[in-house]
């Protein structure tokens, strides 16, 4: 299904422009061509914007930068939903890379999930970007990762990125070097596989930051013991036409992108890198979240 819609969505490009020219052509009316006209000026905005959605939007990659109050001092980068297979390649992950590689004072990575999406490719060697981080990167699963849907990779893919230098967490925790700052990562919760219960280990007085795939996880929180949840998921929408790119949120709260204030605590949900369903980005880039706690 998603290479069908890959190849659809190059084709509609030329379909759009071929329309216009038919009915340019076949109709000489003159209170039928100020109609068409209209008409002709909408294929040609929503072409632009389809251009701007497939070719360029989708490939760009932007450095946004948020300071959170945590009471703990530490710099981190985020990245999530990459997904590499169908839509995105290992050539887009390098970017990506290059890009973190020349950042300064960055303490961790944080990847809250969904690295996939359909691949096809050796594990191992599409994530081989990632061994050239030179920080500690800390990573979760999403949903893509673990059968949500998706095919049955999870154990493949945690070895991949093992395998690149990637500290894999699975409802267990780290602690970032030269810090007293400690990553709890839960499993994804499409999966049932987000285990809150470890959150109860921890108190207060401890900096923890949790990094969960799917907002949603939040939901189920029975204290505000994190100082921060980071998650992914959301895509912000992808496609973010003003009121109606939240009813394509795949979450049951009321989530979108950047920093909440809740009752559970604080949640950073960024809006990722790659895309799902359609190969298109709209109002809504590939972005690298450098968050700085104080």
């Amino acid at each position: 299904m998603h290479i069908f819609i890959f190849y659809l969505s190059y084709l509609s490009l030329p379909f759009l422009v071929f329309l216009c020219y038919f009915i340019l052509k076949n109709y000489r009316n003159l209170y039928k061509r100020k109609r068409l006209l209209i008409f002709i000026v909408l294929c040609f905005l929503v072409t632009i914007l389809f251009i701007q959605a497939r070719f360029i939007e989708r490939n760009i990659i932007v450095i946004k930068n948020t300071n959170i109050k945590t009471g703990f001092s530490t710099k981190v980068i985020v990245i999530a939903d990459m997904h590499l297979g169908v839509y995105k390649s290992k050539n887009f992950l390098k970017k990506v890379v290059k890009k973190i590689n020349k950042q300064k004072n960055i303490d961790a990575i944080l990847i809250p999930g969904d690295f996939t999406l359909l691949p096809s490719k050796d594990l191992s060697t599409l994530f081989s970007p990632l061994k050239d981080i030179k920080i500690p990167v800390y990573a979760v699963l999403g949903n893509h990762d673990s059968g949500m849907p998706g095919p049955p990779i999870q154990k493949q893919l945690q070895e991949a990125l093992e395998m690149n230098g990637v500290i894999f967490l699975d409802n267990t925790s780290s602690v970032i070097p030269n810090t007293n700052i400690t990553v709890l990562g839960l499993g994804d919760n499409f999966a049932s596989q987000d285990d809150i219960s470890k959150i109860e280990e921890y108190n207060v007085k401890d900096n923890l930051i949790v990094l969960a795939h799917n907002p949603d996880t939040t939901l189920n929180y029975k204290n505000s013991i994190p100082d921060i949840t980071i998650s992914g998921h959301t895509h912000g929408g992808q496609i973010r036409i003003p009121f109606l790119y939240k009813y394509v949120i795949p979450c049951v709260g009321d989530f979108d992108k950047g920093l909440l204030n809740t009752s559970t605590g604080k949640i950073f949900i960024t809006s990722g890198l790659g895309e799902t369903g359609l190969p298109l980005r709209l109002w809504i880039p590939p972005v690298i979240d450098i968050l700085e706690f104080y």
